[in-house]
């Protein structure tokens, strides 16, 4: 009988951990930050440049003295400039990769806003 009740506490607990499951891209639809960030739980399909990226760039990248127009290391001000870096490999190796630092300059960014990059990135880094 002691067998048994093992046998079955551990199906329990191995069935509860099946049932975990990450909530980035799982849970319904929600609005936008006023920081351009994802509300958590926002699901992966409804992020879009416009309403929650460009917010993104454009208050911690295309800020004074870095990725503006003529800036030697691209201009993000714009979805052409930004998706030179894109599609080079760049953007994703400074934001997300933090390689060979992590940029923006003032600090790596939070996590609700390299979810919502990554989720971008992931579904080809659309202009919508």
């Amino acid at each position: 009988m002691n067998k048994f009740r093992l046998l079955l506490a551990g199906f329990i607990i191995v069935a509860l951990f099946m049932n975990c499951e990450k909530k980035v891209g799982k849970a319904a639809s929600s609005p936008t930050t006023t920081t351009g960030a994802a509300p958590a739980g926002l699901v992966c399909d409804s992020i879009k440049y416009n309403a929650h990226i460009k917010p993104i760039i454009m208050a911690n990248c295309a800020i004074p003295g870095c990725h503006v127009s003529g800036f030697s290391s691209g201009d993000f001000t714009t979805y052409a400039g930004l998706n030179t870096k894109i599609t080079n490999g760049k953007f994703k190796a400074r934001v997300i990769d933090a390689n060979p630092g992590p940029m923006p300059a003032s600090g790596q960014l939070s996590s609700s806003k390299l979810d919502s990059i990554k989720c971008w990135l992931d579904k080809g880094a659309p202009n919508n």
